[in-house]
């Protein structure tokens, strides 16, 4: 009989956490404010997820940002799982495989505790997902790639393999970016500094990851984007990479809204292609012509295409031009600053070095 009811008790938890879903968007860091004059900054900048502590919960709720609340337990768990201002548990960074099993039981009972936020890990990106899937069983997938760290020649088929698992799994995919393109902060260089092509690179990063379907971009790391004091406080006023992120978060929120609830279905790149990327099949129904091109295709609930399109060139503009092997009565471009859709009479445009344009075809 006890076995019975653990089992019927942990049928009614699965089927709870099936029903969680990703929304809003999430733009995140690793960091949090620590007075209301940096809650105000993270909030102005275009946050609306932060990391913190319990004892800074209401500083986050007042300022409209959302908690993954550090060393959380099911008790704490319990109490807050209808509250609006919790975004999820903090439970571990980057695990080894051999520690899945060890991770998977604090993720279980916050998540028993609390069916209507996630317990948070965010894995390396070269672990083993199904590993981590099938044993953890998270209720989203995030990993770090540094692409201007660690190299850009894995960026594109790390962010595959992610969105793969994620698809499979049916859970949402985010991601890390760094905040400041320049690789003398990760390995600790003298001569560390803030990069002319900065904004264009994190850019870049940013919309190939959601090309990819990712419906969460988090910020490495809170010390790249703000100032601090002498003694090491954070101050309320971003430094130049940080003034970078609020741009870019600013399209985040735009975008976001209707990123969140769209499907990946496939991702493809024109000449040159990718280490990791797939080339446009031939019987494709959209083809792109330019070259260094990245789309992205998607569906919503009703069954209306998406195409997401990126440049990944991060020296200079490119021209594309959309072709379609089925009938289209009409592509509308999503309009960033009026937050509209846009009529495009003709599917070409010019993209930005780095830039992307959401479209949606009826």
């Amino acid at each position: 009989m006890r076995s019975i009811l653990v089992s019927a008790a942990i049928l009614v938890a699965i089927a709870a956490h099936a029903d969680w879903k990703m929304d809003p968007f999430m733009i995140s860091l690793w960091g949090g404010p620590v007075d209301e004059a940096t809650a105000k900054t993270f909030a102005d900048a275009g946050f609306n997820t932060v990391m913190a502590p319990y004892d800074k919960l209401e500083l986050c709720r007042k300022y409209g940002l959302k908690a993954m609340v550090m060393n959380a337990t099911p008790e704490m768990a319990a109490k807050h799982k209808d509250d609006p201002a919790i975004w999820g548990w903090f439970v571990r960074d980057e695990p080894q495989e051999k520690e899945f099993k060890d991770v998977a039981v604090p993720v279980a009972k916050l998540q028993e505790a609390d069916p209507n936020h996630p317990a948070y890990v965010n894995l390396m990106a070269w672990m083993n997902l199904k590993a981590y899937i099938d044993t953890v069983k998270p209720r989203f997938l995030s990993y770090d790639y540094y692409q201007w760290w660690w190299g850009t020649q894995n960026q594109f088929g790390r962010l595959e393999v992610h969105r793969k698992a994620a698809l499979e799994a049916k859970i949402p995919l985010i991601c890390w970016v760094e905040a400041n393109a320049d690789p003398r902060w990760e390995w600790g260089k003298p001569g560390a500094t803030y990069l002319p092509d900065n904004q264009v690179k994190l850019r870049q990063s940013v919309y190939t990851a959601l090309v990819y379907g990712v419906k969460g971009i988090q910020w490495f790391v809170e010390s790249l984007i703000f100032e601090h004091d002498k003694a090491g406080k954070m101050l309320p006023k971003l430094q130049p990479a940080g003034e970078d992120i609020k741009a870019i978060n600013g399209e985040l929120q735009a975008l976001g809204p209707t990123l969140v609830k769209l499907t990946s279905t496939g991702v493809y790149h024109t000449d040159p292609v990718p280490p990791g990327g797939s080339a446009f099949p031939a019987d494709l129904w959209v083809q792109a012509k330019g070259r260094h091109l990245t789309l992205g295709l998607f569906t919503d609930e009703a069954g209306t295409s998406y195409i997401m399109v990126v440049n990944r060139d991060i020296t200079m503009k490119r021209p594309v031009t959309l072709s379609f092997g089925r009938p289209v009565a009409e592509v509308d471009r999503f309009d960033r600053q009026t937050r509209q859709w846009v009529s495009m009479p003709e599917a070409r445009m010019m993209l930005k070095a780095g830039d992307g344009e959401l479209l949606r075809v009826e």
